[in-house]
């Protein structure tokens, strides 16, 4: 779908050089909220397993957090385009800091509530959060300029991903000398700052389809349509499904491995869950020395490596095997989650691209599905085994996956 910019609004934004003076004020702002953002994940895992000791609340907290994504990329999609981005984004944001705030008190009164009232709120915070993302792409158009939209993007992967390393060791830190408590209201004191930026912003024109040649395709019942007709974006999308489901919600149920298995504090559950983002940031870095002939030779590998340490994960029988263990699961999960979304950007259109891409982004959602179902059984048996099980299910889904695509290379090769 062909989309054009008013010229002379285009022209405006680029004499304000929002490039060199909003975005790394933007980016600063950002990387404060998420490591607010990422401290709360982690505290509130270790909280749950802690405190209320329920694989079962540890699984639908989570479920409910994740969910969201299922369907609020393609809603904040579909405003991006229709709406004011200014406007959506601020209105967005607002939801973001009112529902952190309510996650707030409803922790704070935990002891005379039922546990269903925190997976309400964390389902509302994830409304508004999982909708953030798709927004913020559209309008990194509008305040970067053109030549420097592919820094910008990998400034802002970087600064979350340095975020996703500190945040779990300062919270294991603060849990272990305070209570959750204040943990979340710094938390929500770390937004504040990603609120007030967005004021900065300046007024941004809506976009407009171009129809001055006729109608064209567009929606996502015709983007999913082309994934269909594609053997390798078919198969793709199914094995990244198929793992989003067994592998993925391993990050999840790790405090339940590092309390009940390992019986150790929230520091050493801090360290762990940064070792884990330390191996996904190597993994995003790796990434580049790959080249596009290789992509879908090498994906399925990287999902079995994936769940062949996560398999290991289950038999991890000290401390210095689970950090190695998990170092080695970051880093090929990442590199394959990384992998399947470069296969998809190469064989798809441009003007698809951004339907086919949201498609494949909502697979995260299936997580939550997994990271229910996962900690469900967690509760009947030990979570090594449960990891283990994970672990061989995946693998078996990635082979058949790489014999399928073999199929397909040599069938081209053929032809």
């Amino acid at each position: 779908m062909a989309i054009f910019l008013n010229k002379k609004a285009e022209n405006n934004l680029a004499d304000q050089d929002l490039s060199g003076t909003f975005y790394p004020k933007f980016l600063i702002c950002s990387f404060i909220g998420a490591l607010g953002d990422y401290m709360t994940l982690s505290a509130l895992g270790w909280y749950i397993v802690d405190s209320v000791g329920s694989a079962e609340v540890l699984g639908w907290v989570f479920f409910a957090r994740t969910v969201p994504r299922f369907f609020m990329s393609f809603v904040g999609g579909y405003f991006a385009d229709r709406m004011d981005r200014r406007k959506l984004i601020i209105g967005v944001y607002s939801g973001l800091m009112i529902t952190t705030g309510l996650q707030i008190l409803v922790i704070w009164n935990l002891s005379d509530l039922h546990w269903i009232y925190i997976v309400a709120v964390v389902f509302l915070r994830n409304v508004f959060d999982s909708a953030e993302p798709s927004i913020r792409n559209a309008l990194l158009p509008d305040i970067v300029k053109k030549e420097n939209i592919a820094k910008a993007v990998g400034f802002y992967a970087s600064s979350l991903n340095l975020a996703a390393i500190f945040a779990p060791v300062l919270a294991g830190y603060l849990l272990s000398v305070m209570t959750i408590t204040p943990l979340l209201i710094a938390d929500f004191c770390s937004q504040i700052p990603s609120f007030l930026i967005l004021f900065l912003l300046p007024a941004i024109p809506i976009h407009k389809e171009d129809t001055s040649k006729g109608p064209v395709k567009k929606g996502y019942i015709f983007a999913i349509s082309y994934i269909r007709q594609s053997p390798v974006l078919r198969n793709s999308l199914i094995l990244s499904v198929t793992l989003m489901f067994f592998l993925f919600p391993f990050g999840a149920m790790l405090p339940l491995l590092v309390k009940n298995t390992f019986h150790l504090d929230a520091k050493s559950f801090g360290v762990i869950s940064a070792t884990e983002a330390f191996g996904a940031v190597l993994g995003g870095l790796l990434l580049k020395y790959i080249t596009q002939d290789h992509l879908l030779r090498l994906w399925p590998w990287m999902g079995m490596l994936s769940c062949f340490f996560l398999f290991l994960l289950g038999f991890a029988g000290n401390s210095l095997s689970l950090f190695l263990i998990i170092f080695a699961l970051g880093l090929m999960s990442q590199l394959f989650r990384s992998t399947g979304r470069s296969i998809f950007q190469l064989n798809t259109p441009t003007e698809i691209r951004g339907k086919v891409m949201s498609v494949l982004i909502s697979d995260s959602g299936i997580v939550s599905l997994g990271i229910l179902f996962f900690t469900l059984i967690t509760g009947k048996l030990s979570v090594g085994f449960v990891y283990s099980l994970m672990g061989c299910l995946g693998f078996l889904c990635c082979l058949a996956s790489y014999m399928f695509l073999f199929r397909i290379n040599r069938k081209l090769n053929i032809n």
